[in-house]
């Protein structure tokens, strides 16, 4: 009779695992959008408490205790809005993962109702009627978009008097530099004021504040994302790209803001790879075992300045290989100067296509627009407060009619075609190197003036732009800390256009092997953060 009671038993557990309730704990710097939405469904947390938890971290530590200074505008409405989200999931289920889940937007990015910088006080900061096309998306999906967070100055010379809340440090080291240009996104999510943001990227600008920040960050395949709504630099390289403190949130944040778009001619590019259903999904049994993963060396720099964070990118090689990858070291291109030839010095195309793609945009604004033109935001405002790009932006010739501009477009497309050739040749499923093994300091610790007015960080000897330049899918993934100063080092993983989804596994198989992130020391844990709650699903979190 035991052992038939026993057997009963046992037989009822496995056919029945969902009846016993199961103790979790939700840590909010460390939730992802799955253990948002366990805690959520178990009716532990709503949507408008999950707000008044980064609410409270902004109060204590944006413009007071560590002095992040990353929010340039709070969306009075988020509350009402995640009141009406926890309405709406108890009747009808959520929309989808992001349902009830707070957005910051980098201030170049329109949201409707919410004035935009663009990092810039001259520019006035017009409230947009209707919203950039992802911010849209993201609505319909059930996202809060809680706040504008900061960028550099987009006009104007760096983070002087014309900015907005002037410049953001670094969580992790408060006296180095979060990166550029969507410093504000980077910020906000290592000192957890949110659960995912976006960024934008011409030269580096999502990738810099996700690996000086230690997030993951990705910029997808040229014309994934639409720019329409966006304050521009230039057609070629622009695109938005989300961030968020796991490669799970990351792959489900780009299934939502991922689609063709009227509005921007560049999403017919890669028709036939856009997301079908949520990515995060596709991670699941994601692996390196087996996979070929190719070492570009020559964007690697040798000095001995980077020694320290060149041995975090080391470990990631050897941890890659422990994860079962198979590492092709080195892969050579042939051209031992392709990081200089992919700098923002010689790659860049933004200059040439700024004014146009600036005065697309304000057509956009319509009776919100602060200026008609470009060139009428320079006379009114005044040289004085531009930046030297954009003067000397106001100089050039438009794109066809110049021979450089044509180098450079031609250079692009070789690149392209080069990362192609290279993964057929060696059979790679990727190729990694680390995004940057400069360690940055904040502006406000350079010297001279001329790095404020015309230098770009993008040019700097041991950044990567070659993402950048080329408009190829990457994602960057924390990997480790400088001993010496706590900079973050993030590994990244590119590929051949339209490898978004393959680009995701290896991140997040990477991820899931070594989780080298860890919150920055200067936004601790608040009180109310960290909850232990019962639930009769024993499902665990996907994806942690």
């Amino acid at each position: 009779m035991n052992i038939l009671r026993s057997f009963t038993l046992a037989a009822f557990l496995a056919a029945a695992p969902h009846a016993f309730p199961a103790a979790r704990t939700f840590e909010l710097t460390t939730a992802n959008l799955a253990d948002i939405n366990a805690a959520m469904d178990a009716g532990a947390l709503t949507s408008e408490k999950l707000l008044q938890l980064y609410l409270a971290r902004i109060e204590a530590y944006d413009k007071a205790g560590p002095k992040v200074n990353c929010v340039i505008t709070l969306n009075p409405k988020a509350l009402d809005e995640a009141r009406t989200l926890d309405a709406e999931r108890k009747a009808k289920g959520p929309r989808s993962p992001l349902h009830g889940v707070p957005v910051v937007l980098k201030d170049l990015i329109d949201a409707a109702g919410l004035p935009t910088t663009a990092g810039f006080k001259p520019f006035g900061a017009p409230i947009p009627p209707r919203d950039a096309t992802i911010v849209a998306r993201m609505k319909a999906a059930g996202a809060i978009v809680l706040a504008k967070v900061s960028t550099t100055n987009w006009f104007g010379a760096g983070f002087d008097d014309t900015h907005p809340i002037g410049e953001s440090p670094n969580p992790y080291n408060l006296a180095l530099s979060p990166g550029g240009s969507s410093n504000g996104s980077g910020v906000a999510l290592a000192a957890t004021f949110a659960t995912l943001a976006v960024g934008t990227d011409t030269s580096v600008s999502v990738q810099s504040p996700s690996s000086n920040c230690s997030v993951v960050g990705m910029v997808g395949s040229y014309g994934m994302v639409s720019r329409a709504g966006i304050v521009p630099r230039g057609a070629t390289q622009d695109r938005p790209g989300p961030m968020a403190r796991s490669v799970y949130d990351v792959a489900a944040f780009f299934s939502v803001i991922a689609g063709w778009d009227a509005e921007d001619f560049t999403t017919f590019a890669p028709m036939g790879y856009f997301p079908q259903s949520d990515w995060s999904q596709e991670l699941k049994g994601a692996s390196l075992k087996g996979k070929r993963l190719g070492v570009l060396r020559e964007m690697i720099p040798a000095g001995e300045e980077f020694a320290e964070a060149r041995a975090i990118f080391e470990q990631a090689i050897a941890d890659l290989r422990a994860a079962g990858a198979y590492v092709v070291d080195p892969i050579l291109t042939g051209n031992p100067g392709i990081a200089a030839d992919t700098s923002q010095g010689r790659g860049r195309t933004a200059e040439y296509e700024k004014f146009a793609f600036t005065d697309a945009y304000l057509a956009r604004l319509g009776a919100a627009a602060p200026f008609k033109s470009t060139a009428e935001m320079i006379a009114k405002v005044g040289k004085e407060k531009f930046s030297a790009s954009m003067l000397t932006a106001a100089e050039l010739p438009p794109p066809h009619q110049s021979p450089d501009y044509l180098a450079r477009y031609t250079a692009r497309q070789m690149y392209i075609d080069l990362i192609a050739e290279l993964q057929d040749r060696f059979k790679l499923d990727a190729l990694v190197q680390p995004f940057t093994l400069v360690v940055a300091q904040r502006e406000s610790a350079r010297s001279g003036s001329g790095e404020r007015r015309g230098g770009s960080y993008g040019d700097r000897p041991g950044v990567n732009n070659l993402t950048s330049t080329t408009g190829l899918p990457a994602v960057v993934v924390p990997s480790g800390y400088v001993p010496s100063n706590n900079f973050p080092i993030a590994l990244q993983f590119l590929g051949r256009a339209n490898s978004d989804l393959e680009l995701l596994k290896l991140a997040h198989a990477y991820e899931q092997a070594t989780k080298r992130r860890k919150n920055p020391p200067t936004t601790p844990a608040l009180a109310g953060e960290t909850f232990t709650y019962q639930t009769s699903d024993a499902r665990i979190a996907q994806a942690r």
